[in-house]
C-alpha cells in the first residue's frame, strides 16, 4: 500500500509568489502524476499509479528528497532543492487535517470499544432475563433499558464524530485539489526553467 502522508515544510510564501509567474495549469489531458518523496524517508505524497511510484524510487539514491513527473509521454526528475522545498510546502494543510483526523479515529475507536462492552454486557443480562423467574424479569428489564440508554448516547456520540469525520474528509479533498493544480504549476515552471531532468 502506498503511504500518502503528506509532509509539513516551510516556503509557502516562496511558492505562492512563484505561482503567480506561472502560466494556467495543464489541461485535464496534459494531467501531471507526480510521486514527491520526503527527505530521509520513504514517505511520499502522490498521484498517479503503482508504475510511476515504482519508476520513481528506481530513479531515487538513497533517501533523497525527490520529485518524479510524467506528463504525457514525457517523465522527469526533480531535485532542485527550493522546488522541492515548494512542492512539500504545498500539502502541510492536508498533513494537519489528517492529524485531526486521526484523533478523531482514536475517539471513535475508544468509543466502540466501550459499545462494545456495553454490548457485550446486554447479552449477558438477555441469557439471564432468558432463564429467569417472572419476579426477576423486572428488575433485569430495567438494567436492560439502563444499557441501552447507555448505548443510545455513545451512539449519538459516535454520529456526531462521524459528521466531524466527514467535514474533514470534504475539506480534505478540496485541499488536495488546490494542491494538485498549484503541484503542476510549480511542475511547469521548473521544465520551463530547466530544473527538471527528463528520465524516458
Amino acid at each position: 500500500m502506498i503511504n500518502r502522508r503528506r509532509i509539513p515544510f516551510a516556503g509557502l510564501a516562496a511558492l505562492s509568489a512563484l505561482a503567480m509567474t506561472v502560466p494556467q495549469a495543464a489541461t485535464a489531458a496534459d494531467h501531471v502524476a507526480y510521486v514527491l518523496f520526503s527527505p530521509g524517508s520513504d514517505s511520499v505524497s502522490m498521484s498517479g499509479s503503482t508504475q510511476d511510484i515504482n519508476r520513481a524510487r528506481a530513479l531515487r539514491t538513497g533517501k533523497e528528497s525527490l520529485l518524479y513527473v510524467r506528463q504525457g509521454g514525457a517523465a522527469y526528475v526533480i531535485r532542485d532543492p527550493a522546488t522541492l522545498s515548494a512542492a512539500r510546502a504545498l500539502f502541510a494543510p492536508q498533513e494537519q487535517l489528517g492529524a485531526q483526523q486521526a484523533e478523531l479515529g482514536s475517539r471513535q475507536a475508544a468509543l466502540g470499544s466501550r459499545q462494545a462492552a456495553l454490548g457485550a454486557q446486554q447479552a449477558r443480562l438477555g441469557a439471564r432475563q432468558a432463564n429467569a423467574r417472572p419476579s426477576e424479569q423486572d428488575e433485569l428489564g430495567r438494567e436492560q433499558d439502563a444499557l441501552g440508554r447507555q448505548q443510545d448516547a455513545l451512539g449519538q456520540q459516535q454520529d456526531a464524530l462521524g459528521r466531524q469525520q466527514d467535514a474533514l474528509g470534504r475539506e480534505q479533498d478540496r485541499l488536495a485539489h488546490i494542491a494538485d493544480d498549484k503541484l503542476e504549476a510549480l511542475v511547469m515552471d521548473a521544465i520551463r526553467r530547466g530544473l527538471a531532468q527528463r528520465v524516458d
